[in-house]
């Protein structure tokens, strides 16, 4: 694999871009819902997809970040955002390294380059969900100095998707 690098987003890269490695993102995330029994249907990645793009605006400055993971050919290896929930509160969302690219340090730096555009933006505090399944994450989020919540918060998933709540699990950083 080529060297990577992070960059974090002034602007939307091209769509075509960003719908790929969103896309398998989606499957991914869609796979390990039907693995704990849900009927998912099939437009869900293209349905979550339009959600993204309708609200992409959360994610670049001064409300958020969008942050890149790239070959040294350009090719978008992974992805992560982060978008203000309240004056002191950020939300990681949507991290996702390909499968090809895991191991190498990428996830890390993709939330590392999160927490710099958190602290910037003068949060206090950053939380995530994930799904009992993403178990990378779950892994991942402790290293990276996040503590996971006995008690459930008010995260975007939370709010707009309650029949995961028995399978999510939650995780909060103080800057």
């Amino acid at each position: 694999m080529n060297s990577i690098e992070i960059e974090s987003c002034r602007s939307l890269p091209p769509r075509e871009d960003l719908d790929t490695i969103l896309a398998q993102y989606y499957a991914l995330i869609v796979q390990r819902m039907r693995d704990i029994g849900f009927d998912i249907d099939p437009a869900a990645p293209e349905s979550a997809l339009a959600e993204f793009w309708a609200n992409a605006d959360d994610y670049l400055p001064p409300k958020g970040c969008l942050v890149i993971a790239r070959r040294g050919t350009g090719q978008i290896v992974g992805c992560g955002m982060m978008k203000r929930l309240d004056e002191h509160t950020g939300e990681l969302k949507r991290v996702f390294v390909i499968e090809e690219a895991r191991g190498t340090g990428t996830g890390r730096a993709l939330i590392e380059a999160r927490e710099t555009a958190a602290r910037s933006m003068g949060l206090k505090r950053l939380i995530a969900d994930t799904l009992t399944p993403n178990v990378e994450m779950r892994d991942l989020y402790p290293k990276l100095g996040f503590t996971e919540l006995d008690e459930p918060i008010e995260t975007t998933t939370y709010k707009d998707q309650p029949k995961l709540r028995p399978y999510l699990h939650y995780f909060s950083k103080e800057l």
